[in-house]
């Protein structure tokens, strides 16, 4: 099995790289048409600078098209440079510089220079085409730095910056990319500029009026830099983009409606020519474009290449930070918290009550020398004496007598003995007292500490915000007539679109209603929303459609009949996490129940209010030992289902391995570790899996043996069909009968089927 895998994954990677280097060989031959001022431009000599190990298809596809346009000579320079830049790959294959983008840059600035120095030597020409391959050359370079410094902050950060220089450089590309496409030679039309008109409409959508004029003009530079001739009539993609940012509020339709109106009326100002007709077509083509294309999918691919941050991320950026530096002053605090408590221990490792009762009574004795000679035998019966006052709380003249016959003192002695006891046992239940209450502050500050780290990882996940659907989903919410909303639209670390709202009062509406109408709004499929509540305040969590689907049944027995010991739980912490909690209270009955359902329940609330796993084991941990004098403790068995990313964590404390079933083969999960509630600090066991279309999880209480947990295997079988729950109750019943002979125990099984969802 594992062998088919690997060949499997090999043949993916062979596609992968296979199609790659079709589509750089494709990007290249387009490339290759680009003009820049009626020179050949050098955009595809970038694009090959940038393709790495697919320079080779990059060059060929270059040479396709100078064939194809019948302009070979025009692209020696070119084609030269793109064997240099191979050449360094080949030579330097796993130089660290490879990638750096000062290197590539001056390194195909270098060869475009080097080349057209020579073809201007061997093929005299004039000052002007000189200079023109020189700026190319330049421009190239330029391009090359630009692409790889974009690339190197969008892999450090995880997300790239549009603003500041950054907003610069994207500007520079988008400007090179449609003077690129304006070039492509399709009659009729212009690809440069219909890619430009559906680019300038999305700019509207994202960032209204604004974005639709920047955009509008920088289409403008980049049409101008390929064919001056055609500038004039696509200069009215700025004041069009401008005009229909406003009708934005009325819908897409209306503005894109809008926006050919306003075009065609700037047209015909503009006087009717030979390029006005190919204008409108272009601005037709491209608003027919850009509603057709489905806009989830845009943003879900821009969403993995930029990604937007704003003053929203920074706040957000600062939080975690501040959070975080809280939890590690209350880390520090507790270090030396530490270090007081061991100061303290080692300085109470004071003299033992025999010692204090030498140094009352015989520091000024007269027999103290003799004493001192038979040190052995005297001290042999101080702590003797020690002994039996600390085992009858009393001390009597006979006891001293006997074990300390030659003591000219025995009537002090067993009177200092007996009154010094008292002091002794109160200072020692003192020192003990003081100890615990030492060790709960420290436990105190550790769960304080894991708190803070818990909110400090979940706002740093944050990957990008957008105000303005924020504010849109605020309006939403308080036109439905619900004052003080708070909400936020943002991507997490997984790409998800993400909205949570939290209102001051308790959701009444149609919660499907609610749904369609966010989703419309912020143009992804989003699922019904967990809802939280605490007091008067309602968390609302949506979440995109996750790509994960699980199926959860459970089966329960009890041994006594009445009442089972275990106790579950099954909720949502967000649409994409789902949570299965398991306890086994200690022993059966009532007993047991209340300790296992005293778990589950604290757990659930603890993990719905944003802690995680490790932090809510943490707290049920101290809780249960601070419940009761009576011994109190329970299992814990927690899994924490990603159904975006695509894992399983498993939490075990005190519980039994859970079993993953995949491909007929099973899989155990989880080691050992004590039951909640038994020591101060007691770690769990933390297990993470990766989860694949068909996964079986099983987990139980331990009253099912591991021969009836095994049998999942045969009721996993996929041409079976079995849901969750047939497959739950075939092991149950399973389980009982091996339990029909043996010491009855409470039965608890839960099955989760993991399968990929089916996207239309």
């Amino acid at each position: 099995m594992e062998k088919i895998r690997q060949t499997a994954k090999i043949q993916t990677h062979t596609r992968s790289a296979l199609l790659a280097a079709v589509l750089t060989a494709a990007a290249a031959f387009f490339a290759s048409f680009g003009k820049i001022l009626g020179f050949p431009s050098s955009m595809n000599v970038a694009l090959a600078a940038l393709s790495g190990v697919n320079v080779i298809p990059a060059f060929l596809g270059s040479v396709l098209a100078y064939v194809v346009n019948g302009s070979f000579s025009d692209g020696i320079v070119q084609l030269c440079s793109i064997l240099v830049t191979a050449a360094v790959r080949i030579v330097f294959p796993s130089a660290e510089h490879k990638d750096d983008p000062v290197f590539v840059s001056l390194v195909t600035t270098g060869a475009m220079m080097l080349f057209g120095c020579v073809m201007s030597v061997a093929l005299p020409a004039d000052t002007y085409t000189a200079s023109l391959r020189m700026i190319n050359a330049l421009l190239c370079g330029c391009i090359v730095f630009i692409s790889l410094t974009i690339k190197k902050h969008r892999s450090r950060s995880g997300v790239f910056d549009l603003t500041g220089i950054n907003g610069v450089f994207t500007g520079i590309l988008y400007i090179m990319i449609i003077s690129t496409l304006t070039a492509v030679p399709v009659h009729i039309v212009n690809i440069g500029r219909i890619f430009g008109t559906m680019c300038m409409l999305m700019a509207v959508r994202k960032y209204r009026n604004i974005g639709g004029a920047v955009v509008g003009a920088l289409t403008t530079c980049g049409v101008l830099l390929c064919m001056p001739s055609l500038a004039r009539n696509t200069l009215l993609l700025a004041t069009s983009g401008l005009i229909c940012g406003a009708f934005l509020q009325f819908g897409t339709l209306i503005m894109v409606l809008v926006f050919l109106v306003v075009s065609l009326i700037s047209l015909v100002a503009m006087g009717v020519n030979g390029d006005t007709f190919t204008m409108f077509t272009d601005l037709l083509l491209g608003a027919l474009m850009f509603i057709a294309v489905p806009m989830p999918l845009i943003k879900r691919a821009a969403k993995r290449v930029v990604g937007v941050k704003n003053s929203v991320d920074l706040v957000g950026q600062t939080t975690s930070s501040k959070l975080n530096m809280a939890s590690r002053t209350l880390g520090s605090i507790r270090g030396q918290l530490s270090m007081v408590t061991a100061a303290i221990d080692k300085r109470s490792k004071e003299s033992s009550l025999s010692d204090r009762v030498r140094s009352c009574v015989c520091s000024d004795c007269d027999m103290l020398g003799l004493c001192r000679k038979n040190s052995t035998a005297v001290d042999e019966g101080f702590l003797k004496l020690e002994k039996i006052v600390c085992a009858y709380n009393n001390l009597s003249l006979d006891d001293v007598s006997r074990n300390l016959s030659g003591c000219g003192r025995k009537t002090l002695l067993c009177h200092t003995f007996n009154e010094l006891y008292t002091d002794y046992v109160t200072e020692r239940a003192d020192s003990i007292r003081m100890r615990e209450m030492r060790e709960f502050l420290n436990e105190q500050l550790s769960s304080m500490e894991d708190i803070l780290s818990d909110l400090s990882f979940r706002t740093g996940q944050v990957r990008s915000v957008d105000s303005q659907l924020s504010a849109r989903v605020r309006d939403h919410f308080s036109n439905l007539g619900y004052p003080n909303v708070k909400a936020c639209v943002y991507v997490d670390e997984n790409l998800c679109q993400r909205v949570d709202v939290f209102i001051t009062a308790e959701f009444k509406g149609d919660l499907v209603r609610l749904t369609a109408a966010l989703s419309e709004m912020i143009e992804y499929d989003l699922d019904i929303p967990v809802i939280v509540r605490v007091d008067n305040i309602t968390r609302m969590s949506f979440a995109e459609i996750p790509k994960f689907c699980v199926e959860i049944n459970s089966f329960s027995a009890s041994s006594s009949g009445e009442y089972s010991g275990d106790s579950f739980e099954i909720f949502d912490s967000s649409v994409n996490e789902k949570y299965i909690v398991l306890s086994d209270g200690m022993g059966t009955g009532k007993r047991a129940r209340l300790d296992s359902m005293f778990s589950v329940s604290l757990v659930t609330r603890l993990i719905q209010s944003g802690m995680s796993m490790q932090t809510a084991h943490k707290l049920i941990n101290s809780m249960l030992r601070v419940k009761g004098w009576e011994e109190s403790f329970a299992t814990l068995d927690i899994m924490r289902l990603d159904l975006n990313g695509g894992t399983a964590q498993f939490l075990k404390s005190g519980a039994v391995q859970s079993f993953l079933c995949r491909d007929g083969g099973l899989k155990a999960v989880g080691g050992q570790a004590f039951p909640a509630g038994i020591l101060p600090d007691c770690s769990p066991d933390i297990t993470e899996i990766k989860l694949f279309d068909g996964d079986i999880i099983l987990m139980t209480s331990d009253g099912v043996e591991d021969a009836s947990a095994r049998e999942i295997v045969r009721y996993a079988d996929p041409d079976d069909k079995l849901s969750s729950a047939d497959i739950a109750r075939k092991l149950g019943a399973k389980a009982l009968s091996q339990k029909k002979n043996g010491k009855q125990d409470d039965i608890t099984i839960i099955v989760a089927k993991i399968s990929l969802r089916n996207e239309k």
